[in-house]
């Protein structure tokens, strides 16, 4: 009897310790099991259900980081896409992977020239759940991003330490105690500054109607502009270099359902041969803001043309 109890023992620590290597289900223990995006799940995929969430989640994310995550060395954290693996079976979720990109410059003030600073995060957080309830839970939450969800907390509490970690960080090395060129924003003060930013916001605006026939139709299906830096002659107003960053995202699925995230930046050269007043000119006329990205610019082709061969190369 003591020697068939011992081998119950060990058979049921055995099991034990078979099942508890991973926080799978039963059906992700399955050797048949594959893994799927959460909205290829089934045979009528979520794929609208998953667009609004990620819509839903960006936009409530821009409510928040102004205040709390965008103070820090990057003000533009912009974010990119939301992945989650499911299991092909019963759509338990494997994992999950939201995307951001950020970016920065800074000013050679002996060179004129500009130095980009783009970076990528990628945040996992994975759920206990399945991937229509997570979809239903997400739609119909009127803080999808702080709602908390089956075996974890919120979506916003996985930030902070992702946050944390930039990848691709490249620290400036700008020559000090010059002030012959400065940068477009701080060339002006006043009103007058206003312009500049509008300037970058309408191309923003038009690099969004033109990305998903033309940047977005690749791969990086989620690029996203970010900031554009300029070096002016300070005492003249002449534009002498412009470097305009974007970044972008998209994801594979590991053979176990763990999300491999693959994040890029472009920092692309911008031809100008002109002054800062010339470009604001260009780019804030009253023509529709939809094709700013397409303007001739002073003594160069268009920012559209100039960004072409860089951004998805």
């Amino acid at each position: 009897m003591k020697k068939l109890a011992y081998v119950f023992a060990v058979s049921l620590i055995a099991s034990c310790a078979t099942t508890g290597t991973d926080d799978l289900s039963g059906d992700e223990q399955d050797s048949t099991t594959t893994y799927v995006e959460i909205q290829e799940f089934g045979s009528t995929p979520a794929e609208d259900a998953w667009y609004s969430i990620n819509s839903k989640l960006q936009s409530e994310f821009n409510q928040v980081c102004g205040d709390t995550f965008c103070e820090g060395d990057f003000s533009n954290i912009t974010a990119l896409r939301l992945y989650c693996s499911v299991t092909s079976k019963t759509a338990t979720i494997r994992d999950c992977a939201w995307a951001f990109t950020a970016s920065t410059h800074e000013i050679d003030t002996k060179t004129a020239a500009v130095i980009p600073n783009a970076v990528t995060y990628q945040c996992h957080f994975k759920p206990k759940t399945t991937g229509p309830k997570l979809i239903t839970l997400l739609t119909n939450s009127t803080d999808a991003i702080h709602a908390t969800l089956p075996g974890m907390g919120s979506i916003y509490d996985t930030l902070s330490d992702c946050f944390d970690h930039p990848i691709g960080t490249t620290p400036a090395n700008v020559s000090p105690f010059t002030t012959t060129y400065v940068d477009a924003a701080d060339y002006y003060t006043s009103a007058q500054s206003q312009g500049w930013t509008a300037s970058v916001k309408n191309l923003h605006t038009a690099f969004d109607n033109v990305c998903g026939d033309t940047f977005c139709s690749s791969d990086y299906s989620d690029v996203q502009a970010l900031d554009l830096g300029c070096s002016v002659t300070k005492s003249s107003g002449n534009l002498k270099t412009c470097i305009w960053n974007f970044g972008g995202s998209y994801t594979t699925i590991a053979k176990n359902g763990a999300l491999a995230v693959v994040s890029k930046t472009w920092s692309c050269p911008v031809q100008v041969h002109g002054t800062i007043a010339q470009m604001i000119s260009v780019l804030t006329s009253s023509s529709s803001t939809a094709d700013a990205i397409h303007r001739t610019l002073p003594g160069g082709p268009s920012a559209y043309d100039s960004i072409v061969g860089c951004v998805t190369r």
